[in-house]
This record gives structure tokens, sequence and C-alpha cells, in this order.
């Protein structure tokens, strides 16, 4: 498990304990809360920064390439199941 230590002044520290006691959390549980909110804005923010990417590229998009390939795997035949083919 990751500790530090944090340094603040007076102010801020005062802040820090009036809004985790607000929440009824503790000041390491209160900024942990923080830090897991910012963790999923960011990973929200990357999935948005790569769909726009995405969207802006032609070549990624033209899946015109695999059909044959997915013609060829839906026409097969369908398979039993290993649990099946055993219980014969």
């Amino acid at each position: 498990m990751f500790s530090t230590t944090l340094r603040l002044d007076d102010d801020l520290g005062r802040f820090l304990r009036e809004v985790a006691e607000a929440h009824a959390l503790s000041v390491n549980g209160w900024l942990a809360e923080l830090l897991r909110r910012e963790q999923a804005a960011v990973v929200r923010r990357r999935l948005a920064t790569d769909w726009a990417a995405y969207g802006q590229d032609a070549e990624a998009q033209d899946v015109g390439y695999a059909f044959a390939a997915q013609a060829e795997v839906a026409a097969e035949p369908r398979r039993r199941s290993y649990r099946a083919r055993k219980a014969k």
C-alpha cells in the first residue's frame, strides 16, 4: 500500500478536515475518494479522445476488408460443443 505525507497550510488543512467530516469520512478516505473520481475522469477523457481520433481516421473505420472472412465463418456448419460430443 502506498503511503505519503502532505504538507498543507493551516487553512487548507482545516478545510480538508471539515470537508472529510462533512462527508463522514476520514481525511484519508476523502482524499482516496477524490483520487478515485479523478482517476475515473481521466479514463473517460482518454476514451473520449481515442474515440474522437478514431472518428477522424477514415482508414481505421474501413472494415470492408473483413467481410469475406466473416462470411466464411458464418457459413461454416455449427459445431457441437465439447460437452455435447462427450455426452454420447
